[in-house]
């Protein structure tokens, strides 16, 4: 009876074998790998369809203001150069002022055609800039509050 373990001796062994093995190299690599391929999984069901939208919704902005130039030009019973560029040059500033705050704040890129800036290789980098940049900003600026938000969340906090 000596040489046989008892389940409790056993399970212990085997967390014991686990535990090591996870913090082992071997182990934190897997980890780090694992989480990193999970956060580009994540990231791109996140951000992808969000870069849709906004591209469509751009699209949609630059058809409007074609089809709005367009009755412009078809309103002038007699085209007079002055109206029409008043009329015009309103219209374009209107939309140039979406796309500016479409580039600046909600992530529009310009582009209308695929690939997504958000692809499963994107969303891998990111995700890897994400692991590297966590540990070098908490460092830097030795935050206490911010720290498990942002290695939660994986995005660096401010307070």
């Amino acid at each position: 009876m000596r040489g046989e373990r008892t389940r409790c001796a056993k399970c212990r062994y085997y967390c014991r074998a686990g535990t090591t093995f996870l913090f082992s190299h071997i182990g934190l690599c897997g980890l780090v790998v694992g989480y990193t391929i999970m956060g580009a999984f994540t990231f791109e069901a996140l951000e992808a369809y969000n870069e849709r939208a906004k591209r469509e919704e751009m699209r949609t902005e630059r058809t409007a203001v074609v089809e709005a130039l367009w009755d412009i030009t078809v309103e002038s019973s007699v085209l007079h150069e002055i109206n029409w560029t008043e009329r015009a040059a309103a219209t374009l500033r209107n939309f140039e002022v979406t796309l500016v705050r479409a580039v600046r704040k909600e992530g529009y890129d310009g582009k209308d055609d695929p690939p997504l800036q958000w692809s499963f290789s994107g969303a891998l980098l990111y995700s890897i800039i994400v692991i590297t940049t966590i540990g070098k900003f908490v460092l830097d600026l030795g935050l206490t509050d911010g720290v498990r938000d942002s290695v939660a969340y994986g995005t660096p906090s401010t307070t």
